[in-house]
C-alpha cells in the first residue's frame, strides 16, 4: 500500500527570513492538492522540498514514491537537442526497453530466473505505457501548441514559454506517481489548459500544484495548502477551492470579531481605571455628609485603590497578549486616466491607437487594428497566433513593416518580466528608479497601491520571485499617468484576490485597455464591461472571434 508524503518538523527559511518553522504536513496518496499563497511567500520551496530537490535547515522529509517535478522557470541545459531531452524525460521507459531487448535476444538459452526477468520487465513497461510514450509526447506537444517541433532543434532556441511547455509534455508521457507542478498553466492557452486539467484530473496518483488560475483551482483542487510566510506555517482546507474560499470568509470573520472584542475590553479597562482615579465610591459629598465620609474615607479609598489596581492588571495582560489588527487586503489604489499625449483633445469615440499595414513576414500580418479612447479589447487565440507580437508592435517595443499612430500615452506591461539588471538593488529604490520625488514619496505611493508591503521594501530585486518581479513592473506602470494601457497575460504569476482587485480596477479605468489573455475566469467577466470587444488571432491574422 502506497504511503503519504509527510514533512515532519520542518523549518526553512533563506538569511534571515524564516519561511516555515516546525511544520508538519502530509499528503495522501492520489490527493489532488493545489498550494496558493502570497507571492515570494514560500510556494515553489516548498515544491521544491517536497520534491526532494531542497533539503530544509530542520526536519525531515518522506517521499516513498518517485516524484515527477516541473519547476515555474526551466533553464535550457546547453548543447542539447530537443530529441535528446525527450531521451532524457523518458529514460527510464528507455532504459527498459534497452534491457527487454538485450533479454529478448537469448531467451531461447535462457535461465529460469532470466526468463521471469523479461516476464516482469515487460509487464511493467506496459503497465507504463512504454510501447506508447514517444506518441503520448507528440500528442502532447500537439495539445501545448508545439506540433511539429524539430527533434533536432537545439532546446535553447526555444522561447522560455515553449520549454516550459516542452517539459510539461515529457513529464505527462511518463507521468511519475507524484506529480509535482509549479505553475503549469502560465504559457498555456485555452485547449492547452483544458488538455492539462484532463490530465491531472485523470492521474491516479498523487497531484501538488502551484498555481494561480482561478479555474484550475476550482476543478482540480479536493484539498487547498495555503503558504503564508508572515506566520511561518501552512494551513490545510478541506472541500476543494470554493470550500477553501467559505472558511477564509469565516476565518477573517472570527478574526474581526476577536480583535474588535480585544479593543473593546482595553477600553472597559481604561475607562474603570480612569474613573476609580479621585472618585470617592459616593458621588458628590454634601457638607452634611462631610462627617460620615470622612469616616469611611479609609474604606473606600481602599475600594477605589483596589478596583484601579485590578483594572490595571487586567489592562496589562489585554496588553500582553494582543489580538493582531487583521492585515488589510491589498488594494489596487491607482486612479488610472490620462490625456493624449499630443495635448490635443480626443473625443470619446475617437481612435487613441490606430495602426496599418503590420508585417511581420511569417510570424504576423495585420491589415488594420484601432483602439477608441475609452475601447476595451481582449485579444484572444492559441499559442503562436501572433498575440504578443501583435502587442510589442503596437507598443513600439518591436519594429516591423506597417505604421503605428498614437495620440495617447502607452503603458505596456509584457508578458516576460526581463530580469532585474542590477539584482543586488532593493526593491524601493527599483520601483523609484528615474521616477520624481523624494523616496518617502515614493514609499507611500507604493503602500496606498497595495501590491507591497512595507516589509518587502529592503528585499533585493534579484531575490524576488517571478510573481514579485511583475507585480513591480505592474506597480510602476499602475502609478502613471496613461490612457491607454497594454498587458500580455495580466494574470500570470499573480494570486487569485490581486487579479479579482485588478479586474475591478480595470471596470473603473477611464482610458482605452488592451489585453491578450487565455485566463477562462478573466474572460468571462471581460464580456461584462460596456465598450469592450474581443478579437482573435490565428496564425498572425485577426479572425472572427467564432473561429
Amino acid at each position: 500500500m502506497a504511503q503519504p508524503i509527510a514533512l515532519r518538523q520542518v523549518s526553512h527559511g533563506y538569511g534571515n527570513r524564516l519561511l516555515f518553522e516546525q511544520l508538519d504536513l502530509t499528503i495522501a496518496p492520489g490527493e489532488h492538492v493545489v498550494v496558493i499563497g502570497e507571492n515570494g511567500s514560500g510556494k515553489s520551496t516548498l515544491l521544491r522540498i517536497l520534491a526532494g530537490l531542497e533539503k530544509p535547515d530542520k526536519g525531515e522529509l518522506s517521499l516513498p514514491q518517485r516524484p515527477g517535478y516541473l519547476s515555474q522557470a526551466l533553464e535550457a541545459a546547453a548543447g542539447l537537442t530537443v530529441a535528446q531531452a525527450i531521451d532524457q524525460a523518458l529514460a527510464d521507459l528507455r532504459s527498459i526497453a534497452a534491457e527487454i531487448q538485450r533479454l529478448s535476444e537469448n531467451l531461447a538459452d535462457a535461465t529460469a530466473e532470466t526468463n521471469e526477468r523479461y516476464d516482469q520487465l515487460v509487464t511493467s513497461f506496459a503497465l507504463r505505457g512504454g510501447y506508447q510514450a514517444d506518441a503520448r509526447i507528440d500528442a502532447a506537444l500537439n495539445n501545448l501548441g508545439l506540433a511539429g517541433l524539430a527533434r533536432d532543434r537545439p532546446l535553447d532556441s526555444l522561447s522560455g514559454g515553449e520549454r516550459e511547455r516542452f517539459a510539461l509534455a515529457c513529464l505527462l508521457a511518463d507521468p511519475a506517481p507524484v506529480l509535482l507542478l509549479d505553475e503549469p498553466s502560465n504559457h498555456l492557452d485555452a485547449a492547452g489548459l483544458d488538455w492539462l486539467e484532463a490530465r491531472l484530473a485523470a492521474h491516479h496518483g498523487t497531484v501538488v500544484v502551484v498555481s494561480h488560475d482561478r479555474q484550475l483551482l476550482d476543478n482540480l483542487a479536493q484539498t487547498v495548502i495555503e503558504v503564508d510566510a508572515d506566520k511561518t506555517e501552512v494551513r490545510r482546507y478541506g472541500n476543494g477551492y470554493q470550500g477553501y474560499l467559505v472558511e477564509k470568509k469565516a476565518e477573517r470573520a472570527r478574526w474581526e470579531q476577536a480583535y474588535q472584542q480585544w479593543l473593546d475590553a482595553m477600553a472597559k479597562e481604561r475607562e474603570k481605571a480612569v474613573e476609580g482615579t479621585g472618585r470617592n465610591g459616593y458621588g458628590r459629598v454634601r457638607d452634611k455628609d462631610k462627617m460620615a465620609f470622612d469616616f469611611k474615607t479609609g474604606t473606600v479609598e481602599a475600594a477605589v485603590s483596589s478596583q484601579i489596581r485590578n483594572a490595571q492588571e487586567r489592562l496589562r495582560r489585554l496588553e500582553e497578549n494582543p489580538i493582531d489588527k487583521p492585515p488589510q487586503p491589498l488594494r489596487l489604489a491607482a486612479r488610472l486616466g490620462g490625456s493624449a499625449a499630443s495635448g490635443a483633445a480626443v473625443m470619446p469615440s475617437e481612435s487613441v491607437l490606430r495602426a496599418r499595414d503590420l508585417l511581420i513576414p511569417g510570424q504576423l500580418e495585420v491589415p488594420e487594428f484601432a483602439l477608441a479612447r475609452q475601447e476595451k479589447v481582449l485579444i484572444s487565440g492559441p499559442n503562436g497566433a501572433g498575440k504578443t507580437t501583435l502587442l510589442e508592435l503596437l507598443s513600439g517595443n518591436r519594429k516591423g513593416v506597417g505604421e503605428v499612430h498614437a495620440v495617447a500615452r502607452i503603458g505596456y506591461l509584457p508578458q516576460e518580466v526581463p530580469a532585474p539588471p542590477r539584482p543586488e538593488q532593493r526593491l524601493l529604490p527599483a520601483f523609484a528608479e528615474g521616477r520624481v520625488g523624494s523616496i518617502e514619496e515614493h514609499a507611500e505611493n507604493l503602500l496606498r497601491l497595495g501590491v507591497f508591503r512595507s516589509a518587502d521594501f529592503t528585499l533585493p530585486v534579484g531575490g524576488l520571485s517571478l510573481g514579485q518581479r511583475r507585480r513591480l513592473a505592474l506597480a510602476r506602470l499602475l502609478l502613471d499617468e496613461y490612457s491607454v494601457l497594454m498587458i500580455d497575460e495580466p494574470t500570470n504569476h499573480l494570486a487569485p484576490q490581486l487579479v479579482d482587485e485588478l479586474q475591478e480596477l480595470f471596470t473603473g479605468f477611464a482610458g482605452a485597455l488592451l489585453l491578450v489573455s487565455h485566463d477562462r475566469v478573466l474572460r468571462r467577466w471581460f464580456e461584462t464591461l460596456p465598450q469592450a470587444r474581443q478579437e482573435h488571432m490565428q496564425a498572425g491574422r485577426m479572425v472572427s472571434s467564432d473561429s
